[in-house]
């Protein structure tokens, strides 16, 4: 199963390549599409999806049929059964080593296999806690559909819900990866990767966030509004001690999100 694990991440990293399963899972699902069915159905812009249909037109997974209409390859098929064929494989058992043909679950499609992925791959960057409120966001789908994906890997017990209190506090929910979900994550490349990135973890606790995309995102806005304030205070001398350690900051996000990059590849 692993072995079928590692050909599909070699193929379209499940770590850094969220758009383009998306794009395969809706052309599977509602057949030959266009580039505008494709970017409201997913939910991104026309020029997202456009670069990550070239990136899957050049991995030979989707063809064009006609002008802007796109239809899975024969070869995106295979990828998509190979993926479907992920959890009627066996895995060792968490409990029982003597266990180990017991089956990991019963997936009804390729989504849930890769929203699985999705799901552990953010527990891995924060210390295997999934902050549920934070990743349907991040994910872009429903608190609902979350918790549905969360409830089935729940009862395969590849995660565990908890109580934990924040600082003021309240109680809330999250859920952790179990040693059984730690296993599948072990024999993932990329996985693997994220889990060893220092630079990465770094960059997502200095902007409380649970991916690398969304800290870019907020370094970009703060570095967008707050320029102008300092460029247009630059005169005072306490805002030109700020704009200095400003300048210092921009700089060593900057590298700390190159280096965070260079070592997911």
């Amino acid at each position: 199963m692993f072995d079928i694990l590692r050909e599909l991440d070699s193929i379209v990293d499940f770590a850094r390549a969220k758009l383009q399963w998306d794009i395969l899972f809706f052309i599977n699902s509602k057949g030959p599409s266009s580039v505008s069915e494709i970017a409201e159905g997913t939910n991104n812009s026309k020029k997202a999806v456009i670069d990550a249909i070239r990136k899957l037109i050049e991995k030979e997974l989707i063809i064009k049929i006609k002008y802007d209409v796109y239809d899975l390859s024969d070869k995106g098929k295979q990828v998509l059964n190979k993926l479907n064929s992920f959890t009627s494989n066996t895995v060792p058992s968490q409990n029982d080593a003597d266990h180990r043909n017991s089956t990991l679950s019963n997936m009804d499609n390729p989504s849930q296999n890769f929203y699985l992925l999705e799901l552990i791959k953010i527990s891995l960057l924060n210390n295997d806690i999934l902050p549920i409120d934070k990743a349907y966001r991040e994910l872009g789908i429903s608190k609902q559909t979350l918790k549905y994906y969360l409830e089935l890997f729940m009862q395969k017990k590849i995660f565990k819900k908890v109580n934990k209190k924040n600082f003021l506090g309240r109680n809330i929910q999250s859920a952790v990866l179990t040693n059984e979900g730690r296993k599948i994550a072990y024999r993932v490349p990329s996985l693997i990767k994220i889990r060893n990135n220092l630079f990465l973890r770094l960059l997502l606790k200095m902007t409380f966030s649970i991916s690398y995309e969304s800290a870019l995102l907020k370094l970009m806005v703060f570095f967008a509004l707050s320029s102008p304030i300092i460029i247009y205070y630059d005169g005072d001398a306490p805002i030109r001690m700020i704009g200095i350690l400003w300048l210092y900051m921009l700089v060593f996000t900057s590298l700390l999100s190159v280096f965070a990059y260079l070592t997911m590849r």
